[in-house]
């Protein structure tokens, strides 16, 4: 790689890290993101150095304060699809039969459904919390999962070393765990990134949709302040910018990581 190169992927690398740095430790470093320090849509001055919102309140305390909900809830989420789909596409690939026509039919059914049709509906239902966020991801995203993990095994069933530990006398769990699940990896965790973008964005589509608890949030911070852009277009474009870093990154980001480290 070209100096240059290195010096572009260094600079794209802090830019990440100073993006999900804001979104754990802004918190910590924000003065009062509810109180109201000015007119609506100021711009900018030496007390808010990003102007204020459209209740006067300062933007750069609310985006310090706004982004930890869209790390955490996202990442947990997408861990635990990525486990549940692991799982699912393992059974139904390696045991075939009914047990693959049962978890088969689950995917079509959760992959025909819209997952901003699910985001609604639980939100509706339940009303927004960790838990109802969480479990709009593990929904849109296990069946995703589920599929890739399925083809992978159905194409490592076929190959030798798995043929020589059926003929060795391994059990089923051994079989899997230490001879299919080691080759199949690699795609799953590639697909981990497109999924915990895709969960950024659905937790971001919640707050822009006006459900939360209240407190700061980028994506509400983009739906709160879009009417005063022309006035002062701070409130808008610095969540959304980091938002626009935070997917990208989470999905082309973890799938250079994976292809290195298991290069």
């Amino acid at each position: 790689m070209s100096r240059l190169r290195w010096v572009a992927v260094g600079c794209l690398v802090l830019v990440v890290l100073a993006v999900v740095g804001v979104a754990l430790f802004g918190p910590f470093l924000a003065g009062a993101p509810e109180q109201i320090v000015g007119l609506p849509y100021s711009g900018p001055s030496p007390v808010s150095p990003l102007g204020t919102d459209n209740s006067g309140r300062d933007v750069l305390d609310r985006v310090l304060a706004g982004g930890r909900p869209l790390v955490v809830v996202p990442v947990v989420a997408t861990v635990l699809a990525t486990l549940l789909g692991l799982l699912l596409g393992l059974a139904g690939g390696y045991f075939a039969g009914v047990v693959d026509t049962v978890v088969s039919r689950l995917d079509y059914v959760l992959l025909g459904l819209p997952p901003v049709l699910i985001l609604l509906v639980l939100l509706h239902g339940w009303g927004y919390s960790a838990t109802t966020m969480t479990a709009v991801v593990v929904l849109t995203g296990t069946p995703f999962v589920s599929r890739v993990t399925r083809a992978e095994t159905l194409r490592a069933v076929e190959d030798g070393y798995v043929v020589a530990a059926y003929a060795t006398g391994d059990s089923h769990l051994s079989v899997i765990f230490r001879e299919i699940l080691p080759n199949i990896i690699r795609p799953v965790l590639a697909d981990f990134g497109t999924r915990l973008a895709i969960a950024v964005t659905l937790t971001a589509a919640a707050g822009f949709l006006g459900f939360g608890s209240g407190g700061p949030n980028w994506g509400a911070m983009i739906s709160e302040n879009v009417e005063g852009i022309r006035l002062t277009p701070w409130g808008v474009a610095v969540p959304a910018v980091l938002l626009g870093v935070m997917t990208v990154a989470a999905n082309l980001g973890i799938d250079r990581l994976v292809g290195r480290v298991l290069r």
